[in-house]
């Protein structure tokens, strides 16, 4: 990311009023390889692969800002292997994970270990590539800005899938707890670990959809505090997090700015005027048109009317990076992709900012 675009991401953080409103997206391996004509496991393995990627992205699509950007993930697997989960690879699809459980009634047998990012899983690879991309960037106009990680629910649901997870809030309160002290220990330890290979990080995200089935007192104990856990461990001017998962409706927006957070990507199917008022005046909104049916599946055309409805719904300079309900999908076209940014332009050059 350049100087110039991070100034942009940390002034959006602030809420400040900008001269236009930016494009970001977050993009990583479920799009990228697609995108790019490049096996999962080539862009996973090969790390001239993975740059000429980065490189590609960039060029085509040089006013949007990759977020986290240079993110070095392979799928949902960085965390979960060091816990033990199996990890399956696919030439053309991100990487599946495999549960430690398939029961709930077999969380009593549970014993975890605490993972160390150092050497365990996929993690310490993940490092190493930093320590090359870092190396590999000097000299140019970028720099690593941000670092990444699963949350702790996402990673707990992992270990014994998202339906048994849900069942223990109610069956095994306290085992679940247990567990998810060990996950949230890891992503902060992860967060650092990544922090202290790189040189110019000033900001986290933390990607995590499973509390997005949580009703509002369970979110609040199993979700709230370890969350707020994470991003209070940190003093960085930018903290991100991404939960596009509308299946509680607007249960966590009321909570989300006591998290710490100052960016936060939903789900398309919130409204963008309602989360406004729900998420108060410090957190910025990363969104919030649909990444599937209107990005990917729908025409150019779609997109323009997408792009310009939720701006003149939104009305302000303030507090917004256009973006995806989510992340970039697979599909997602050079077509639809540059209609998104055109789209967001020619909205800013009809409506500049006094």
């Amino acid at each position: 990311m350049t100087d110039r675009q991070w100034d942009i991401i940390k002034r959006a953080a602030k809420c400040e009023k900008l001269d236009e409103i930016p494009v970001g997206m977050i993009v990583d391996s479920p799009w990228i390889p697609g995108y790019c004509g490049v096996s999962t496991i080539d862009f996973y393995t090969d790390r001239k692969t993975w740059m000429d990627c980065y490189k590609k992205i960039k060029a085509d699509f040089p006013e949007a800002i990759c977020l986290p950007d240079y993110w070095v993930e392979f799928g949902m697997a960085s965390e979960s292997g060091s816990f033990g989960c199996r990890t399956n690879f696919y030439d053309y699809q991100p990487a599946c994970i495999q549960h430690l459980i398939e029961d709930v009634d077999d969380i009593e047998e549970l014993e975890l270990p605490d993972p160390d990012p150092e050497t365990d899983g996929f993690m310490p690879i993940a490092i190493n590539y930093y320590k090359h991309i870092s190396a590999e960037l000097k000299g140019t106009d970028e720099k690593i800005r941000m670092v990444a990680a699963r949350g702790p629910l996402n990673i707990a649901s992992f270990i014994m899938s998202v339906p048994e997870f849900c069942v223990a809030v109610k069956t095994n309160p306290d085992e679940l707890h247990e567990i998810l002290e060990k996950t949230t220990a890891l992503v902060i330890k992860w967060l650092k670990a990544q922090m202290n290979v790189l040189d110019d990080v000033e900001g986290i995200l933390v990607l995590d959809d499973i509390c997005g089935f949580l009703g509002e007192a369970d979110y609040l104990e199993f979700a709230h505090p370890y969350l707020k856990r994470i991003f209070d461990a940190f003093d960085v001017p930018v903290k991100m997090f991404h939960n596009d998962n509308f299946g509680n409706q607007y249960v966590t927006f009321p909570y989300i700015a006591d998290l710490g957070i100052n960016i936060f990507n939903f789900s398309n199917g919130a409204d963008i005027v309602k989360a406004r008022e729900l998420l108060g005046d410090k957190v910025c909104i990363l969104g919030n048109v649909a990444p599937r049916d209107i990005l990917t599946a729908g025409t150019p055309e779609d997109v323009e009317r997408a792009v310009f409805d939720q701006l003149d719904r939104y009305g302000s300079h303030s507090g917004l990076i256009l973006s995806a309900g989510g992340g970039a999908s697979p599909g997602m076209g050079y077509e639809n992709y540059r209609a998104f940014i055109d789209a967001c332009a020619k909205w800013n050059e009809a409506h500049k900012a006094g």
